[in-house]
């Protein structure tokens, strides 16, 4: 038994929980009850810290807790996918390299041994440098071509939150005698060209206004277009991929047709297949190819197992040459799981962050019996989760409840007895879009109904989110995805909703101090120890850096004399750190309108758990996507489409009633809504359903039904309907 005692990290109130070694433990409770403080913030970086201090390395996380007892080695397996290389791939990440290479090197001893490396740049394609796709900016994504140029037609500046672009634009054209109340088709090809590709060394003085000042800079001249393509040839970044994802047309090498290696290697063949076809296959069809391997081979028997548990975990339709990056939360989570499962350990801790999300309801059985194999492992499971199916499945059930323990079987009862009773819209009109041929989707033209809510459904792999990302650049949409919030490592909740100016404003009028006095990111207000970060970041052995809290500032950011000044007998840094319900209930910016609806914003969306001072960095997918959401509020959405991709991920269902409500808020100002989701509590309340597949990968990418939910079917086709009708 797992025991720890007198928790309190994070929100945590000095609570005494038990795990059961081998057996599942279910975590669950509404956001903000505490679920990824115990879990990982605690459980996780406690067994984490053990380890690394026998490894010889500082233990670099910091769990509350008054004590702990029997430990074991634990793996975390996040959704976050982190990975911006273009050149990792499934391939490498299973181990396959490995496994592959000594069946080659029995056919061909004279082969060098880092054949099969994709790292090795003498193994590359050297058409595509060993990426596997090739990236062009595709000028429909980037500008509206019959828009004039006084009108904001580059429809990929609306991705950046600095307004200096157009007045840039104009001082570039004024420069160059180019008459701004015409559009780009209509401009002559050498002034095309200036707009689009050049990038000047020049520096033109602009002034513009930005969070209510006017500011005036110099700057640089890049073309819409040329903007994008140094982008393409930076993948790489962090930030990159995600960025410019939306204006690029990204194709399958047509040297390498995918495989990322040189076209001499395929010379080089196992019963009759290349390097190519092994890195071009999906899992599906590499199975049946090693069935014709009969011999009792440690290397076969292992990629057997590998590529079984790949199809077991509904990854079948991947094929080996597939980028990490371009895989999403739940596919890499899933991909994890499938190495876990082969992996040769036994009696580890395995925590897990909501399994069942980014899966289809059809998908559960199959990722039980995963778990359940896991178990016969002799390992431990803890599991973050919300959905009822996975939660009833599990030995033993910890519920949290603001910090709190509470009766797991009430909060099961009360779940299951929650129900919506949302008034059905019925489409106003709708938006027609053709997408070109792409990943499993074949050339499709459709219409998405607007003035009602649009849920779209099938299960992983079927196209929903590529068909999603391939209508995002049009000029009438507007995309939330799952990806991280990008900003710096100073970046808060406060900062990205861009509260951090208000706040400042409303606090020195109050206080009568000069402004800027409560800004962490200002010099003569922030830690000049730790220059406002709240840690000093440190080296350890081989290039390792952990961060430890910033002795002088506690980490708490603001020097001495700013934290000795108290609004209502409060610091600055208490008002950060109180929950968001907490500081509206406190009236603290009763006066200030801006703040406020904002903190009620928050609230009615489900993050009133949540702190302004809260890294975005440290931020939950679904925390992160309703932070964008919010951010959308002020937005001129009127004739936008606005897409959501999967909303109701890691939400219990009071939580998703809430986002219902704020859901229909928002379609009272948008053209329209349509979510990508699996959440069948969510389905169940939407208007109008597109439903992909029927399968997954080349067995999918078809829309199999197209209309009102309440004209839904269960057929063999569809694999959705028959769980809606049974909630």
């Amino acid at each position: 038994m797992i025991q720890l005692f007198g928790i309190t990290t994070n929100n945590l109130k000095s609570i005494e929980v038990a795990f059961p070694q081998g057996k599942t433990t279910a975590i669950v409770g509404g956001s903000g009850a505490g679920k990824t403080s115990l879990a990982f913030h605690t459980l996780y970086s406690l067994c984490k810290n053990e380890l690394d201090i026998i490894s010889g390395s500082p233990a670099s996380l910091h769990p509350q807790v008054s004590s702990y007892k029997n430990l074991l080695p634990a793996i975390a397996l996040k959704q976050k996918n982190l990975n911006v290389n273009p050149r990792s791939s499934v391939f490498t990440y299973l181990g396959l390299d490995k496994l592959f290479l000594p069946l080659f090197l029995k056919e061909y001893p004279s082969i060098t041994h880092n054949i099969l490396a994709q790292n090795n740049p003498a193994n590359y394609c050297p058409y595509c440098e060993g990426v596997g796709t090739i990236q062009r900016p595709d000028i429909s994504k980037i500008v509206d071509l019959t828009k004039p140029l006084n009108s904001e037609p580059v429809i990929s500046w609306k991705r950046f939150a600095s307004n200096h672009y157009y007045p840039l634009l104009e001082a570039f054209c004024h420069d160059h005698n180019i008459n701004m109340a015409r559009s780009i088709s209509q401009l002559s090809e050498h002034e095309k060209a200036l707009i689009l590709y050049s990038e000047t060394e020049k520096q033109y003085p602009v002034k513009y206004k930005q969070k209510n000042r006017y500011r005036q800079k110099k700057y640089s001249y890049v073309g819409a277009y040329q903007e994008i393509l140094n982008g393409c040839e930076n993948m790489q970044l962090p930030g990159v991929r995600q960025q410019i994802k939306s204006y690029i047309l990204e194709e399958e090498c047509p040297e390498c047709h995918g495989a990322k290696f040189a076209k001499q290697l395929a010379t080089y063949e196992l019963h009759g297949w290349s390097i190519h076809d092994i890195l071009s296959a999906n899992f599906d069809k590499l199975a049946l190819f090693l069935d014709s391997f009969i011999e009792k081979d440690f290397c076969i028997t292992k990629l057997k197992e590998i590529i079984r548990n790949v199809i077991n975990n509904n990854l079948g339709y991947l094929s080996p040459s597939r980028s990490i990056p371009s895989l999403s939360g739940g596919e890499f989570q899933r991909l994890q799981f499938s190495s876990v499962l082969s992996s040769e350990f036994r009696n580890l801790l395995y925590v897990f962050d909501e399994v069942s999300s980014s899966l289809h309801a059809s998908e559960y059985s199959n990722i039980l019996n995963q778990l359940h194999a896991l178990r016969e492992k002799k390992s431990t499971l803890v599991m973050v989760e919300h959905d009822l199916n996975f939660i009833e499945q599990a030995d033993e059930v910890i519920a949290l409840e603001d910090g709190q323990l509470t009766n797991s079987k009430d909060w099961l009862e009360e779940q299951k007895a929650i129900v919506c009773e949302r008034g059905k819209k019925l489409p106003t009109g709708s938006l027609s879009f053709s997408i070109k041929a792409i990943h499993n989707l074949p050339n499709i033209t459709t219409e998405v109904p607007t003035g009602c809510l649009v849920g779209c459904c099938g299960v992983s792999g079927s196209g929903k989110s590529t068909f999603a990302e391939s209508i995002a650049a049009n000029k009438n949409v507007e995309y939330i995805s799952q990806g991280t919030i990008h900003g710096n490592n100073n970046s808060t909740v406060a900062t990205y909703l861009k509260l951090m100016s208000p706040i400042d404003d409303f606090l020195c009028k109050k206080v009568k101090t000069r402004t800027r006095t409560f800004l962490f990111n200002n010099k003569s207000s922030q830690c000049p120890a730790c220059d406002g970060k709240g840690y000093i970041q440190q080296e350890a052995s081989y290039g390792h850096h952990f961060k430890t809290i910033c002795e002088r500032c506690d980490g708490k950011r603001y020097n001495e004399e700013v934290l000795a000044t108290t609004i209502d007998e409060h610091s600055i840094y208490d008002i950060l750190t109180m929950t968001i319900s907490t500081l509206f209930k406190k009236n603290i910016f009763a006066k200030s309108s801006t703040i406020t609806t904002k903190l009620n914003h928050m609230i009615s969306i489900g993050l009133g758990h949540l702190t302004l001072f809260r890294p975005t960095s440290e931020l939950s997918g679904g925390e992160a996507q309703r932070l964008k959401l919010l951010a959308q509020l002020k937005s001129n959405l009127k004739n936008k489409l606005l897409i959501i991709d999967e909303p109701a991920n890691g939400l219990e269902r009071h939580d998703t009633l809430l986002l219902i409500k704020f859901l229909d808020e928002m379609l009272a100002k948008a053209k329209g809504i349509m979510i990508i989701e699996h959440n069948i509590f969510l389905l169940n309340n939407v208007d109008y359903l597109i439903e992909f597949g029927p399968g997954a990968g080349t067995k999918g990418g078809q829309i199999i039904f197209h209309g009102l939910l309440s004209e839904l079917q269960d057929t063999s086709q569809t694999k959705t309907a028959r769980y809606l009708q049974s909630t």
